[in-house]
């Protein structure tokens, strides 16, 4: 995204989704997509220190309605599963309306509240959950606030769009959750 904060104007610079086929008690990834978007908008400084995506790095990609099509035929009308669903769906069915088209209506599935459901109390962070799961950890960051009242991004992996959808994938097979 290109910030935080909906109000603020945050676009969506990159979606990624992950197909999962259940199996049994489990299942496993089928197919991944990914999509780069020019948001046609400033990026947060903050934002680009979590994702490292930088403005000339979109400037050769399509608008959100371009792909908009692609996307949602991707998806089908499958479940969707997000890590932290109520904001990314609110940004997606944000940018379907510009794009002049309707909301989503597929099922949708939040493993934050899972994970919170299980281990009451404890963080819910993706790689957090995905570590407590034995899943492969693929981001993990942390925003410090500085005395100037900056902010300092740390962390060993950047926050990617396709490595969350893939955590969330696995930590969604992990949880048992799409049973056959």
């Amino acid at each position: 995204m290109t910030g935080f904060r909906p109000v603020d104007g945050r676009s969506i610079i990159e979606v990624s989704a992950v197909a999962v086929t259940p199996s049994g008690g489990g299942g496993h990834v089928r197919e991944a997509c990914s999509w780069r978007i020019n948001p046609r908008c400033p990026l947060n400084p903050i934002a680009i220190g979590v994702h490292g995506v930088r403005a000339e790095d979109l400037t050769d990609c399509p608008d959100f309605a371009d792909v908009a099509a692609d996307i949602l035929a991707f998806i089908g009308h499958d479940p969707l599963v997000f890590h932290g669903a109520s904001g990314d769906v609110a940004l997606l069915n944000q940018e379907l309306a510009v794009a002049g088209l309707p909301p989503l209506s597929n099922p949708v599935i939040c493993t934050e509240t899972l994970a919170r459901r299980r281990w009451p109390g404890e963080r819910s962070r993706l790689p957090l959950v995905a570590e407590r799961l034995g899943c492969a950890v693929w981001t993990r960051h942390k925003r410090r606030r500085r005395q100037d009242g900056g902010v300092t991004i740390t962390g060993d992996y950047p926050h990617k769009s396709r490595a969350d959808a893939e955590m969330t994938a696995d930590i969604w097979l992990a949880l048992g959750a799409v049973g056959g």
